[in-house]
């Protein structure tokens, strides 16, 4: 920048014959940009990974309702990664109104350079392709070199081996979007998007609801030869062959099982050379001067991950209880040693010592009962893909949400025909969150798994002609979402559910009814949310990490039922489903079921819910009024 404010503007006749380069450093050296394609100079934004794209594509981010893919400069040079610092900055360049993020370890200023002083480069400068080069230029009697570059060039990104112009990818995307028969074409004429969200390496993804038959609970499948590594195997779900992918390994991401216990691992070794430290100190009866950085270190990552598993959950509370108790013994220590009593230190350091100790045992036994335990939180979606049914592992499975129509972008094409592209990305909480729609056509590619579906499932356009042929497709099964309440699993048909949210902040509404927990802001929409605990009489419950509501429609009025948890999607057989009995053994008012349902072989009991019974028409009116 100094250069601007020290040099004197240039007379007309001199406009064409300079150029104003912005200049940043990659490690040592020196680039530039002309000026008039770099729109901004950012921080580095909060990026979504997006999968298979090539290693110099860090992410996608929000720019200001923008979607804004980000390139590292460095990897896109074949220089070593650098960690992000203080001085680290993106240039947003703009192609042709098509935006892309270049990532530079330091913007250094803005300089005016003559065209004549711009040199044409040679075929290698310093190990950066001359493909990217413009030229260069020699600046202080050639003490300094800057290399100018060319914007379109730098952000043009591989596809299969082939490289494009972004303002061109742009173009043939949204042609491909429009032409497209795989999108949900009624879903896009209105104004908003149903989606199945769930989370793989701490990253967002969403399948539409249209393809999702069901969410089930993960079970170890027969495994099948000579098939790529993400086939886990082929697991049978009422009668039919199920094929089941690995997503986060389609996705090049390593194991859940894996990465969980990869993140305990260097806190207990860091634990284990901090009780080291503080045994020889204690012996040598010495003060303590170790710190708490591992004890912190550990808090945190505890408080961090949850599991689902109640043996995952008992040792994760061991370990934190057992933290505790050893932060406790050393403040404890402290204190004595600054009253100058040793007695009491030594034994306060001596009980740190022991619960220490316990600690790192208690972390030894959580890394060893992860993978045994880890698929109590994943779940499997199965999705439905032209006429064949795949069964996905992932991580946790979020929510169902109503995505407005507007809050839906194309992404930017940077992923390979690999099985994953993305159908789109969703902008949420003024795009401090992004979701990245994944296309389900495109995870039928892989050949090895056509032939596994082939040679072991019928595929569904079969089997719905044959339903056809008995007059049973549309009574056959019946599509759930069933969730808990205490020890009991109740199920509602997913078509009069609009979403399910996590629970978020309830405002009390004075002179409500006893059941009417007050009500909530779902973006920007009001709703009353009922305690459903309460209206069905049952013990109260203080929400936790599981609570959820669901929301349905109850007489016109977008409502939020509360429950402890959401268990799966389930299709449930019609014939699996009785009537309810004349004496209920769940506690909860005949009035409210509808049936009860049968699963394996009567092993699991679902109680059925009619939620049009839920509140009598004197109570809706009164909901209606809470919602004004």
């Amino acid at each position: 920048m100094q250069d601007i404010q020290n040099n004197k503007p240039p007379s007309s006749a001199n406009l064409k014959e300079e150029s104003q380069l912005v200049t940043f450093l990659l490690k040592d050296e020196e680039f530039g940009f002309d000026i008039m394609s770099v729109q901004e100079i950012i921080r580095l934004p909060k990026m979504a990974r997006v999968p298979r794209t090539p290693d110099y594509v860090d992410g996608i981010a929000n720019l200001r309702g923008v979607v804004l893919p980000v390139i590292d400069m460095r990897t896109r040079f074949g220089m070593e990664r650098a960690a992000e610092t203080d001085r680290t900055r993106v240039l947003v360049i703009d192609i042709d109104g098509v935006k892309t993020g270049l990532r530079v370890d330091l913007v250094k200023q803005v300089t005016r350079v003559l065209r004549s002083e711009i040199e044409p480069p040679s075929s290698a400068i310093r190990g950066t392709s001359a493909d990217y080069l413009e030229g260069v230029v020699k600046l202080d009697q050639g003490q300094r070199i800057v290399m100018a570059l060319n914007a379109a060039q730098v952000c043009e990104i591989e596809i299969d081996g082939k490289t494009a112009a972004a303002q061109e990818l742009t173009s043939t995307f949204d042609s491909a979007l429009r032409a497209d028969t795989t999108l949900n074409l009624k879903t896009a004429e209105t104004e908003v998007q149903k989606l199945v969200t769930f989370r793989i390496a701490k990253e967002e993804f969403a399948f539409h609801m249209e393809h999702v038959r069901e969410i089930l609970r993960v079970q170890t499948p027969k495994q099948v030869p000579d098939v790529p590594d993400y086939v886990l195997g082929v697991l049978t779900v009422r009668g039919q062959i199920l094929p089941v992918i690995d997503l986060r390994r389609l996705l090049q991401q390593r194991p859940l099982a894996d990465e969980l216990a990869a993140g305990c691992r260097p806190l207990r070794e860091l634990y284990e050379h901090w009780v080291e430290a503080e045994e020889k100190s204690l012996s040598a009866g010495s003060h303590s001067k170790v710190g708490t950085s591992a004890i912190e270190d550990l808090r945190k990552w505890l408080a961090a991950t949850t599991f689902s598993s109640q043996i995952l959950m008992e040792a994760s509370a061991k370990a934190r209880a057992l933290n505790e108790k050893v932060l406790k013994q050393l403040q404890a220590r402290g204190r004595y040693e600054e009253n100058d009593d040793r007695e009491a230190a030594q034994a306060a350091g001596a009980e740190m010592i022991s619960a220490a100790l316990d600690t790192v045992a208690a972390l030894c036994r959580m890394e060893q009962q992860i993978p045994e335990n880890i698929q109590e939180d994943q779940r499997i979606i199965v999705v439905d893909s032209e006429g064949f049914v795949l069964g996905l592992v992932v991580d946790h499975v979020h929510e169902v949400l109503n995505v407005p129509k507007k809050l839906m972008e194309p992404p930017p094409r940077i992923t390979s025909t690999g099985g994953t592209e993305l159908a789109g990305v969703a902008k949420l909480d003024e795009g401090s969150r992004l979701i990245m729609l994944l296309e389900v056509a495109h995870l039928m590619k892989d050949q090895k798994l056509r032939e596994v579906q082939a040679s072991s499932y019928q595929p569904l356009e079969e089997k719905a002609r044959e339903e056809q042929k008995s007059g049973s497709q549309e009574l056959s099964e019946m599509q759930l979402v069933t969730f808990m309440l205490g020890a009991e699993e109740f199920g509602v048909p997913i078509s009069q559910i609009q979403e399910i949210d996590r629970l978020g902040k309830i405002t009390k509404v004075p002179k409500a009814a006893d059941f009417i927990e007050g009500i909530t802001n779902l973006r920007g929409e009001v709703i009353p949310v009922l305690d459903t605990r309460k209206r069905f009489a049952l013990e109260s419950k203080l929400s936790d990490d599981r609570t959820r509501i669901i929301i349905v429609d109850l007489g016109g009025v977008k409502t939020g039922l509360v429950v402890d948890s959401v268990r799966e999607v389930l299709n449930l057989p019609t014939k699996d489903i009785a009537p309810p009995p004349s004496a209920i053994r769940s506690g909860i008012d005949q009035q409210f079921i509808s049936g009860i349902g049968k699963v394996d072989a009567g092993k699991r009991m679902i109680v059925l819910l009619d939620v049009e019974r839920i509140l009598s028409q004197q109570e809706q009116t009164r909901l209606r009024d809470v919602a004004a």
